[in-house]
């Protein structure tokens, strides 16, 4: 006989005498009804159709690559799953309600039209919802339903306050999923939604993979995000490929891409050389100061990267406390360095002329300031070459004739665009699309307009090319308009600033310098090392300083002589009419006979075979624009890789007549180089994460799971009854009063952690309320050095002591930064040193007299002693935050979330006369705060005192008896001591 498996002819013997418990079903009388809804899904391409269809069925992370329709997918992925609806036979519909978080203004506006063109009988608009939307509007729209656009921390917040109920929200779509953190309102969203909500769904979205970093990123965002799918869709998707690659019959060359390789001129190539070895030099120079902080990403090679000074900044902000001021201003100059390089490219040989000079002649006065030595920028080998070179290419070497160099690209731009006119001129072929130029940002479009329009034709040793010498003409007019005008003006209001320093920091006594007082002359200890006059090092450094010293000065004679020069030698037609980027066509060389004048404006037909659309790649510009104009050519001034996949799949939905690509750039520079990087990031992004999917574990989560785990309520909450204490146990409910501002900050979302309810309110006294006598305020580093400058954390003490038993002052630090005060103790840099001989006293009425220079210590001091029983407690990080209010609700009541809001709200004496914004308050502040000195008087019995005592002058005639009926026996001899002077 088996234990597991019943033996034969065992399994038909039943017992005589067996129990049975039936099982019966209960049917509802009226069954849920679903009605066959058709969804108008309208996906071009097989690839966007497949992304559609796995998204659909199954949560996850979606992440595609840049520019392959992100938009007309994710709006068919919210269309289908914002349809259907439940009708339960009371012919009430209920739409769906999807909430979308993260999208910026362009995207929810490309994904409102897309869902627009998509939707039949209802459309499913999308709302907007901002924090200045009224609570009732907002609960109104939530009952209605649909698709709304909010914000994180808006919707944690409707959550909490049970404005919404999760368990009615059909599903979350988080956009820019890279941007999720572990602690931020994203992650609490997610996680209130889905701790009340199991059947919702989550569908995230992201096109930036590079971002994907660290260890295991896929895994930490999934965890986040609380699903176990991720949809991988990079531009080397065999079904993309497959997509992109089909053409038409007729295409049999295949060539619609054409690359235009542009050569620098000699001496762009001679400032890049330069350049680069500038950023090589100053990256070594770099980890030679910092050699415990500098990386594998500190290279040369990285400086392609359009984020390279940003990420080497955020690996040191974490270090500022041990760097020097010479290692920042060692950083500062490489991010110079590095904007000089890409404006080497895009702009004109005038305008980076000022932009170079500008900082060099700040570096210069800052380098002859009595305590300061020469700037790394100034230091670099070779770098008054460079100054030469970016001089002679705007101004020439000889005085008088002028160089004003265009930039090659200009020219390609002009033939290339000569060349489309008349091959579509002479094709005679009808309904060609107008000529679209893209670049990168709004001013370069606004200023290739201006070249394409000014631009002329010119014969230069039997070649035929284009001139820009009109524009450039203007562009030296304008830097003389700068001169003459803008420069003086900011010079006359830097003067003034530092005269109006000079004035607030001279009026104390200044406190010894002992690096003045101990060297010669007042030379600063950095200077001591001696250079005799003729040696070469102090040449060197005198000649640099001698030539950058000053500025170029144009003269107005040369303008002119130029101006009338051009227009004689070129008096022939310009090149093009073009359409800038706001849509506005240009009025010149038009017949008459089309313009038609009407009301005072101008309108002018203009063919579409005949316009020249000039347009930047920014977030509004979509492929959906590229199906409106339907060009026939498309110019790429500038390379974007978007932008790229947004051709090829325009290409791929127009096969019948697809639009020619023109790719210009500049052969062997940083520019090439800077494009190439991009794609091999994006790839080898990919690449890693395939790799870590591969590897993924099995997730799997029940409804016992807690994740509430970063702070546990059994470590910190101490069950011992003593003096009096309540009892409480792990399972009893904790409560904190939030106020709503604070909910930027990462505390809230870890208080919920920690098993604690929160409850947000819009608070006028303190952030945190942890019982009915603990009031605190979380003041950040920054946020605690601006509140001593414009003395705002002396009143908001001053309204803890008044309402709260025990006001605490809590300083957090971020998670990243070190324990200390050190790296902010040179915010006092002023003319004069630091002052502490403020001869008035600690009170209030002195706070905003207090010295803003003065380091946090002093400050700190000042506080405490104006309110000696605020508390001040030290947070290393919000994790340890959590902890401390744990620990200080112990054996502490719940506070009411009602009494907390009234605190610090004086009414007013309203009557029939009277408005009440102009009526006067109840109690009178000044007189409350006064007596709260006195000792016996207290927070809890103050306002029983204010009850039986009209003002002061009763207050000081009570006796000994009427002061402990109101007071208590031991506070009312304390008070009436103090105040007939019997201390004892």
């Amino acid at each position: 006989m088996s234990l597991f498996v019943d033996d034969e002819g065992e399994g038909q013997q039943q017992p005589e005498n067996t129990s049975s418990m039936p099982v019966t079903f209960d049917v509802p009388e009226v069954m849920p009804v679903y009605p066959e809804r058709e969804i108008n899904c309208s996906l071009p391409l097989r690839y966007q159709q497949k992304i559609v269809q796995n998204t659909l069925t199954k949560d996850g992370l979606l992440l595609l690559g840049r520019g392959l329709g992100w938009d007309i997918i994710l709006a068919n992925l919210i269309l289908a799953l914002s349809t259907p609806f439940v009708n339960l036979g009371t012919n009430r519909k209920k739409r769906s309600l999807i909430f979308i978080v993260n999208a910026n203004d362009h995207e929810l506006m490309r994904l409102d039209e897309e869902l627009a063109d998509l939707a039949r009988e209802e459309e499913p608009k999308v709302t907007k919802i901002s924090g200045e939307t009224l609570n009732k509007k907002r609960k109104q729209i939530y009952q209605e339903g649909g698709v709304i656009c909010i914000s994180s921390q808006l919707l944690v917040m409707d959550m909490l306050t049970l404005m919404i109920n999760p368990g009615d929200i059909t599903g979350l779509v988080v956009f820019h999923a890279e941007r999720l953190r572990e602690i931020s309102n994203d992650a609490f969203l997610i996680r209130l939604f889905r701790d009340k909500n199991s059947w919702g769904f989550i569908k995230a979205f992201s096109d930036d993979p590079e971002l994907f970093s660290g260890f295991t990123p896929l895994a930490t965002k999934l965890k986040l995000l609380n699903v176990s799918n991720v949809f991988l869709w990079p531009r080397f998707h065999v079904t993309v490929q497959e997509t992109f690659n089909i053409r038409h019959k007729k295409d049999t060359s295949g060539k619609l891409v054409t690359e235009i390789k542009v050569g620098l001129t000699e001496t762009m190539k001679k400032i890049e050389s330069y350049l680069l070895a500038h950023i090589e030099e100053t990256l070594g120079q770099l980890r030679s100061l910092c050699p415990t902080i500098a990386n594998d990403y500190w290279t040369i090679d990285n400086v392609y990267d359009v984020d390279f000074t940003n990420r080497i900044n955020a690996s040191m902000h974490d270090h500022l406390h041990r760097i020097n001021f010479y290692t920042k201003q060692v950083v500062n100059d490489l991010g110079h360095l590095t904007t000089w390089l890409r404006g080497l490219l895009v702009l004109d040989s005038v305008m980076l002329y000022r932009l170079i000079h500008t900082v060099v002649q700040d570096a210069v006065k800052q380098s002859k300031e009595k305590d300061s030595s020469m700037r790394p920028l100034l230091q670099i080998k070779d770098f008054d070459l460079m100054l030469d070179l970016v001089s002679e290419r705007a101004f020439g070497k000889h005085p008088g004739l002028y160089n004003l160099e265009e930039l090659p690209k200009w020219n390609e731009l002009g033939k290339l665009v000569h060349d489309i006119l008349a091959e579509k001129s002479a094709s005679g072929e009808r309904n060609q699309g107008p000529v679209l130029i893209v670049c990168s940002t709004r001013a370069m479009a606004r200023e290739l307009s201006r070249i394409l329009e000014t631009m002329q034709r010119v014969e230069v040793s039997g070649k035929q090319g284009f001139s820009c010498r009109k524009y450039m003409i203007e562009k030296l007019k304008w830097y003389q308009y700068y001169q003459e005008t803008i420069e003086p003006a900011i010079a006359r209001l830097a003067a003034e600033l530092e005269q109006s320093s000079d004035d607030t920091t001279s009026s104390g006594t200044e406190s010894p310098n002992p690096a003045q007082n101990f060297t010669r002359d007042g030379a600063p200890v950095s200077k001591r090392r001696r250079t005799r006059g003729g040696s070469y090092a102090a040449a060197r450094s005198q000649s640099r300083l001698q030539a950058t010293r000053e500025n170029f000065v144009v003269d107005k004679a040369i303008v002119q002589e130029l101006e009338e020069k051009n227009k004689t030698e070129n008096d022939g037609d310009e090149l093009v009419e073009v359409d800038e980027s706001d849509w506005l066509y240009m009025e010149s060389d038009i017949p008459e006979q089309n313009k038609v004048i009407e009301h005072g404006a101008d309108f002018v037909h203009i063919d579409k075979e005949q316009q020249v659309i000039v347009q930047a790649f920014d977030d509004a510009f979509n492929g959906a624009i590229l199906q409106e104009l339907h060009p026939s050519h498309i110019i790429m001034y500038e390379h974007d890789l978007a932008f790229l996949r947004r051709v090829e799949t325009y290409q791929a939905i127009n096969r019948e007549n697809p639009a020619k690509l023109y790719l210009m750039y500049y052969r062997d520079s940083f520019e090439e180089q800077q494009h190439l990087m991009h794609i091999k990031k994006e790839k080898e992004a990919f690449q890693r994460l395939i790799k870590e999917k591969a590897s993924l574990p099995k997730r799997f989560e029940t409804e016992r799971d807690d994740p509430k785990f970063h702070v546990r309520k059994s470590d910190v909450v101490n069950t011992r009854i003593a003096g009096g204490a309540k009892f409480r146990t792990e399972a009893d409910e904790m409560k904190v009063v939030v106020d709503s501002r604070e909910f930027k900050s990462a505390t809230p979302f870890l208080i919920y952690l920690s098993g604690v309810t929160v409850a947000p309110v819009m608070l006028a006294v303190g952030d945190y309320i942890l019982s009915p006598k603990i009031c605190v305020e979380r003041k950040s580093i920054s946020d605690l050095i601006e509140s001593f400058k414009n003395g705002r954390l002396f009143a908001q003490c001053k309204q803890m002591r008044r309402f709260y038993e025990f006001p605490v002052l809590l300083i957090e630090f971020s998670t990243n930064e070190s324990f200390s005060l050190e790296k902010f103790v040179d915010r006092k840099f002023v003319k004069g040193g630091y002052r502490g001989n403020n001869k008035d006293g600690g009170g209030d009425d002195n706070s905003e007299k207090l010295n803003v220079k003065a380091p946090i210590q002093h400050n700190l001091l000042r506080l405490l002693y104006s309110y000696p029983n605020l508390q001040v407690i030290w947070s290393s990080s919000p994790h340890e935050t959590a902890h401390i209010f744990l620990q200080l609700k112990a054996n502490q009541e719940e506070p009411d979330p009602v009494e907390a809001l009234s605190k610090g709200q004086n009414k007013k004496i309203t009557t029939d006369d009277d408005d009440d914004d102009n009526a006067p308050p109840v109690y009178n502040e000044n007189a409350i705060d006064f007596i709260l000195n006195i000792p016996g008087i207290t927070v809890d019995n103050h306002y029983a005192l204010i009850l039986k005592v009209k003002n002061i002058e009763e207050l000081v005639c009570l006796s000994m008896e009427q002061f402990q009926d109101i007071l208590g026996k031991e506070n009312g001899k304390k008070a009436f001591n103090f105040i007939n002077r019997q201390c004892r």
